[in-house]
Parts: structure tokens; C-alpha cells; sequence
């Protein structure tokens, strides 16, 4: 059954992108060129019932340590709780020198139209993550100006004029280094 809405919610994509006969391969991926400029891999997995989506970011890593220092940083920041990467992810395959960011898109509880309206945010922010990449590698990088605004992190104490590292429920009993509420 989920085959089948993975494989109806790759032919809505197809419809609205225009291409006709947009189908799984034998290994249940497809593959589409964006813009010449970079490829949206699409993937049923089976045994999980899941589509991927994953991209590359980055194709060669940066050979000085600086600089790969700061790529890392900056992607492990934007992708703190799927923020900035569409609700996906970040992987890096050092040996292959690739990065690919990635989102998972459940079938079966996803209906025909799933993929046709998340797949445009994915790629924007794919776009967005391959742009702060070369920016990066290229020594044109400004954190302050570059790179993504992140919101406070839930319970970081960085919010509504908390203290730093103090998780405040709320409790008026909760003090500084009390970690976990009793249920």
C-alpha cells in the first residue's frame, strides 16, 4: 500500500512539475536535475514505509581545517532540531567528501499530495545550504550576515528572559540545577 502512495505522490510531484512519466527505478529512487545545478534524489524504502529526499550540499570537502572547522559548525547549527534544513538533516561522508542534506516523508500516513507541496521547501532550503556552503569554502562567509537566524532552543533559558543554562518549567519550586520534573 505504501509503494503505491509513494509511487502516487511521485506522479503528483511529476504533474506539477510538468514531467510526465516521473517513475521509481528498480531500486525505488528517482532522480531529478534541479535547475542544472544540483540533483533531488527521491527514495522508497520498503521496509520502512518512508521516502526519502536528499540532496547534496557539498560536493569536496575544504582542505584547510579552518574553514572545514566552520562549515561543520555552521551546518550542525542550522540543522539543531531540523530549524533550518526543512525539518531533515545533515550527513557528511568524509571519505567521499560529500554532504547531503535529507528529509524523511512517512507513506504510510502521507496522503497523494505530500510530496508535491514539502518537495519546493526542501529544495529552497537546499539551495539556501549549498549557497552558505560555497560562501564558506570561497573565505566570503559573515556569520552575522550569512548565516540562518536560529531560534531559542525550547528549555535553553535563552527566552523570555531566562538564565542562561536554567531550565524553568515554570514550577515555582524549580531551582538552578533541578533537571527533570517528576510525572
Amino acid at each position: 500500500m505504501s509503494l503505491e502512495n509513494a509511487e502516487h505522490n511521485l506522479r503528483e510531484f511529476g504533474k506539477e512539475l510538468n514531467l510526465t512519466g516521473l517513475a521509481f527505478d528498480e531500486n525505488h529512487t528517482c532522480i531529478l536535475g534541479i535547475d542544472n545545478t544540483f540533483s533531488l534524489h527521491l527514495t522508497y524504502e520498503p521496509n520502512s514505509d518512508r521516502l526519502y529526499l536528499y540532496s547534496p550540499i557539498l560536493d569536496g570537502l575544504p582542505k584547510d581545517p579552518k574553514t572545514l572547522l566552520l562549515l561543520y559548525e555552521t551546518l550542525l547549527e542550522g540543522s539543531m532540531l531540523g530549524g533550518h534544513m526543512a525539518g531533515g538533516g545533515i550527513g557528511v561522508a568524509t571519505k567521499e567528501e560529500l554532504i547531503l542534506m535529507h528529509c524523511v516523508l512517512e507513506m504510510a500516513t502521507a496522503d497523494a499530495s505530500t510530496l508535491r507541496r514539502f518537495a519546493p521547501i526542501f529544495v529552497e532550503a537546499v539551495e539556501r545550504w549549498r549557497d552558505i556552503a560555497q560562501k564558506i569554502i570561497e573565505g566570503r562567509f559573515d556569520k552575522e550576515k550569512d548565516a540562518p537566524k536560529l531560534a531559542p532552543v525550547p528549555g535553553s533559558g535563552h527566552h523570555a528572559g531566562g538564565k542562561p543554562g536554567y531550565n524553568n518549567p515554570g514550577r515555582p519550586d524549580q531551582k538552578p540545577g533541578d533537571s527533570y520534573i517528576k510525572i
